[in-house]
């Protein structure tokens, strides 16, 4: 037989929190450097270890460097019209999009790549025109 109170709703139980964590200790020493892994040399430069990102080009280097690609990219267009739809495409996509943080160079640079990207997509016989 039902009971009375089978039909009122229960409340929800109480949200489950995570315990709260102890504050950072800093009088407790830390992990002395191994001699697997030894301290870096202070004469050492960042450039020096794997992983690390290149210094970046100068200037001058990379506007030289976006105008050859921007040329090139340009010439196949005239050549092979069909894939200005695919080109134009990205360019419009990338103008949605803001990159922080990065130079606006390098920018111009990753832009132009991608647009040259799409192109060796549709015709893989055009890479060589990029191959520098």
């Amino acid at each position: 037989m039902p009971k009375p109170n089978d039909d009122i709703p229960q409340p929800e139980p109480p949200p489950v929190r995570p315990p709260i964590l102890p504050p950072d200790f800093p009088d407790i020493p830390q992990n002395p450097s191994s001699e697997l892994q030894p301290p870096p040399s202070p004469a050492a430069a960042p450039d020096k270890f794997a992983g690390t990102a290149p210094a970046p080009a100068e200037p001058e280097t990379l506007r030289r460097e976006n105008g050859r690609l921007r040329d090139k990219i340009n010439e196949v267009l005239e050549k092979h019209p069909e894939l200005r739809d695919a080109t134009d495409e990205i360019a419009l996509t990338q103008g949605l999009h803001v990159e922080v943080g990065t130079p606006f160079l390098e920018r111009v640079r990753g832009k132009l790549q991608e647009r040259a990207r799409a192109i060796i997509e549709r015709r893989p016989d055009l890479e060589r025109l990029f191959d520098d």
